[in-house]
């Protein structure tokens, strides 16, 4: 009987040990020891101010909308370079798909692949290039290039595909 005494008493010191690390752990963690309140300091009440700051403002009056408002950069005149070439076209409008194959696109220079589109005709091409055909958007995706600009990119890859 005296041993289950020693094991209970040395169990109950090992609680009251553990249990005094635990109070000291989080007295240290709440900084009471240290003397530092658990209250923000000026620099975490900076940062918690400037993640709740209002992302904008509520003008009511004209006055208000004209502080409120971001004073705009003047937009950049535009120029008229005049047509691309058609390399130009290509590089900007087609080499995306037809440089990898995309969407069963087929690659410039791949004779073997271009063979039966160019056995339907050039019309047919240049109509599927202006107009869009399966995966592929009207003149390339770029809809400021002109019949002659998408007619010259079509003539470069048959060029290189023949």
């Amino acid at each position: 009987m005296s041993e289950d005494k020693k094991i209970f008493s040395s169990i109950g010191v090992v609680i009251a040990v553990l249990a005094g690390i635990a109070i000291l752990i989080g007295i240290v963690a709440t900084g009471l020891i240290d003397g530092e309140s658990s209250d923000r300091t000026a620099w975490q009440e900076k940062k918690v101010l400037d993640r709740i700051k209002p992302l904008g403002v509520v003008a009511t009056t004209a006055e208000e909308a004209q502080k409120a408002s971001p004073k705009l950069a003047e937009p950049a005149p535009v120029v008229a370079s005049g047509p691309m070439s058609a390399e130009q076209v290509y590089n900007t409008a087609c080499l995306a798909c037809h440089s990898t194959g995309v969407a069963g696109a087929p690659k410039t220079g791949d004779v073997a692949a271009w063979a039966p589109r160019i056995a339907q005709g050039e019309d047919v091409l240049f109509e599927h290039a202006t107009k869009g055909f399966k995966g592929m958007p009207p003149r390339g995706g770029s809809s400021q290039l002109s019949d002659d600009e998408v007619k010259a990119a079509v003539d470069f890859m048959l060029a290189k595909s023949q």
